[in-house]
């Protein structure tokens, strides 16, 4: 039996169910139990409610919601310029958000107010599932594993514990838009593990050759020598050409990769990938060559 004749038998049910003695409710709970495979509790409540079932409306237990639209609204936007954080940092941060809030958007009423800052962290997170599903996830992985050296460049599973600059973090942001097909650009990052110090270059494809041309170009604009260099395990770094650049020296530098499937082992250039490429360049599809050099000119 389908959800919607259910509905409709108890229903019919519940007006003479309402009208029956002791024994004439026992035999419709039976008819009602084998009919509709209920267990007998649960078609007890159903024929109590007050409510009549089958408006197609689903009611959730306890009590209403003391959280709207308005509240959502104003928790949205500090959600969006907090840079989306998860509901125990966003419980954290309202408080010194919502003045600012207040000073660009005008001052909210007190009971508003009062409700905005009472919100629990769980109800934060509720409150913003509708949001999180209309942003949706807007990131397209493109590293690709490369296999060549995998057993030449060791895996680095400890974080390096540095007391001064030329310990390099490197990773690759993909400009694809909506779309990993085809031709687009693709922007090299490389962050200081000690001091920060982030640059960024943009290459078409990401090349083997395109791509050590830029770690090049990093390095002699750096103010410091190369000691280690640690990246994921996309075939533009796994590859011979940049094996051969950093290894083939007479000081060789320290060639490692992260973990698969492991972004925090590259935590520090992962999040300079957001601040410093997606903050300013966004997620459209750059797919002409020369967009790449714009980029570097920018």
């Amino acid at each position: 039996m389908s959800d919607q004749s259910r509905r409709e038998v108890i229903l019919k049910m519940q007006e003479r169910y309402a009208g029956l003695g002791r024994e004439g409710r026992s035999r419709l709970l039976d008819e009602i139990c084998e009919l509709c495979g209920y267990d007998r509790k649960y078609a007890i409540k159903l024929l109590r409610r007050k409510v009549p079932v089958g408006d197609g409306k689903a009611r959730r237990g306890g009590p209403r919601s003391r959280y709207g639209e308005a509240e959502r609204r104003v928790i949205k936007d500090i959600w969006l310029g907090a840079e989306q954080p998860c509901g125990k940092r966003l419980k954290a941060a309202v408080p010194l958000w919502l003045p600012h809030y207040e000073g660009e958007k005008g001052v909210l009423e007190e009971g508003h107010r009062k409700r905005v800052l009472a919100m629990s962290a769980a109800t934060l997170d509720r409150l913003l599932i509708p949001c999180r599903v209309a942003l949706g996830s807007r990131g397209r992985c493109g590293t690709r594993p490369g296999t060549l050296l995998r057993k030449e460049i060791p895996v680095r599973t400890e974080h390096w514990d540095v007391d001064g600059p030329g310990w390099i973090e490197a990773d690759t942001v993909a400009h694809c838009g909506e779309s990993m097909s085809g031709d687009f650009c693709w922007t090299l990052t490389m962050t200081d593990v000690h001091t920060q110090w982030t640059e960024t270059r943009a290459v078409w494809n990401k090349g083997q050759h395109g791509v050590r041309g830029r770690i090049v170009e990093v390095e002699k604009a750096l103010p410091f020598a190369i000691f280690g260099f640690d990246s994921d395990n996309g075939g533009e770094f796994l590859n011979w050409h940049l094996a051969d650049y950093f290894l083939g020296r007479k000081e060789p530098v320290a060639f490692t990769r992260s973990r698969p499937y492991r972004k925090n082992d590259n935590a520090r250039v992962e999040q300079k990938n957001w601040t410093q490429v997606r903050q300013l360049v966004g997620y459209d599809r750059l797919g002409d060559p020369s967009q790449a050099e714009l980029l570097n000119a920018l």
